[in-house]
């Protein structure tokens, strides 16, 4: 996390996303959303988490990255490498601390980064 600039209390964890969201004035439809990078009063930022994470809410994120990867090739799926809870995790933490970054513009290229980090970092071992 220090390598991302979130420090242990940059991390708030939250029973449900959209309602931590609504109570502190940011706007957030996704009622099932697992992690948010959120700015708070303009003073750096703060990484939600959900409390609890179901493996079917993890599942629809893996799946709009599959349908995604498609876009860019249909013959290699790069979900098929996060075949842990460790290593989705890892990748919804990274795919949307992307969006922060400012040559970050779409979810392609915030799948991307995430997924070179996740090599960076030693999560594929060759």
């Amino acid at each position: 996390m220090e390598e991302y600039c979130l420090l242990p209390e940059d991390l708030i964890f939250a029973e449900n996303i959209s309602s931590w969201c609504e109570e502190n004035g940011i706007p957030e439809p996704d009622a099932e959303r697992p992690i948010k990078l959120v700015s708070k009063d303009g003073s750096g930022c703060k990484m939600l988490i959900r409390e609890s994470i179901s493996h079917k809410i993890m599942e629809k994120r893996i799946n709009a990255l599959r349908i995604r990867g498609q876009i860019t090739n249909v013959a290699v799926d790069r979900a098929d490498l996060l075949d842990s809870d460790r290593k989705k995790l890892a990748y919804l933490f990274l795919s949307e601390y992307a969006t922060s970054l400012p040559d970050i513009q779409n979810e392609l290229l915030a799948d991307t980064w995430a997924f070179d980090e996740m090599k960076r970092l030693g999560f594929f071992k060759e």
